[in-house]
């Protein structure tokens, strides 16, 4: 299948992913391979080839995404301001989670058994259809990883039905990080 062919069909990866978390928490971490997959494609092919061709949400935001009218893009978006702010947002996302995982598997701290939006804004739990027994830091890690998904997803799709239906690329963390990765390998 050609690259053009691919993109239009992987949004159900980015719906089954959210399906699964109510099958069982603990799909939540596969969240670990959406954001190791592009820079180990990145590494291989030397050129954002997730970001072109691969990218689940990318294909989620073009199937939902507003398909005329476009607004014109905010200055926050073109001048770099939303991409710094992402990157710092999912910068201090990870810091939150590893350590508050690494606290709760400390014994330091409670588990968060409940989705978080955007770090601070506290939902619910998940009906789980699978319940499976697992150490409460990984059920607490997986729910953080659902909640910085479901946050990112959201931020979006709220975007790409204002605006264009993949200004999310322009400011998305993993995308700004491979241009700082494929930047710096031309320096070199």
């Amino acid at each position: 299948m050609n690259r053009k062919g691919l993109l239009p069909n992987l949004f159900f990866i980015t719906l089954a992913y959210f399906a699964l978390g109510i099958i069982s928490i603990l799909f939540a971490n596969l969240a670990l391979l959406c954001m190791a997959l592009p820079f180990i494609l990145l590494a291989k092919a030397k050129k954002k080839l997730w970001c072109q061709s691969y990218c689940p949400r990318a294909s989620l935001l073009n199937a939902a995404g507003r398909r005329k009218n476009w607004r014109k893009n905010p200055a926050f978006i073109t001048n770099g301001r939303l991409r710094r702010i992402m990157i710092w947002y999912f910068g201090l996302n990870l810091l939150f989670i590893t350590g508050s995982t690494v606290q709760v598997a400390l014994g330091r701290m409670e588990a968060m058994p409940y989705i978080r939006l955007f770090i601070a804004i506290e939902l619910f739990s998940l009906p789980q259809l699978l319940t499976v027994q697992a150490p409460l830091f990984l059920i607490h890690l997986s729910y953080r990883f659902y909640g910085m998904m479901a946050s990112t997803t959201l931020l979006a799709l709220v975007l790409s039905r204002i605006y264009r239906p993949r200004i999310w690329c322009a400011v998305c963390p993993i995308g700004t990080l491979s241009d700082s990765a494929l930047r710096l390998e031309r320096r070199t």
